[in-house]
């Protein structure tokens, strides 16, 4: 049950480990933003509090969900937490095919010959590596099957 008496935080933004909120309401009261800093200290998982409030922001560093903060804040009497923003994930990792990789570098080798005016044969002959290593030739016939 939320508490119409506590102040209403704002999650300006949220990373794993890492969420700033902004109690608006409460901006400029140096006495309150010290005891959030001291309150939230005390909450298991948090790792960090750092408070301004001239902008009314808190800046908490923690373990685990921040949804489980912001309920042992509502719990000490702390503030209350507004809609969860997006929390910003990992980007995903990309794959690199070692094959792309020596075909854009045979381009670019080809390409350089023929800016050195030397077409045949290192030029094609590159280019013709970096097709086949491409996968440009490997499944209509000319190219074996690997």
């Amino acid at each position: 049950m939320r508490d119409a008496a506590l102040p209403h935080a704002e999650i300006a933004h949220a990373m794993p480990g890492r969420a700033r909120l902004r109690i608006a309401d409460r901006r400029g009261d140096d006495a309150f933003f010290a005891s959030i800093a001291k309150g939230l200290s005390t909450i298991a998982g948090v790792r960090a509090v750092e408070v301004t409030p001239l902008t009314g922001s808190v800046l908490i560093q923690h373990n685990g969900p921040l949804a489980r903060i912001g309920v042992a804040a509502e719990e000490a009497r702390l503030f209350v937490v507004g809609g969860v923003a997006h929390v910003a994930q990992p980007a995903p990792a990309v794959a690199i095919d070692p094959k792309m990789v020596v075909a854009l570098g045979l381009c670019a080798a080809a390409l350089w010959q023929f800016s050195r005016e030397r077409f045949l044969p290192p030029a094609l002959t590159l280019l013709w590596y970096a097709s086949r290593l491409g996968g440009v030739w490997s499944h209509d016939g000319l190219a074996e099957d690997e």
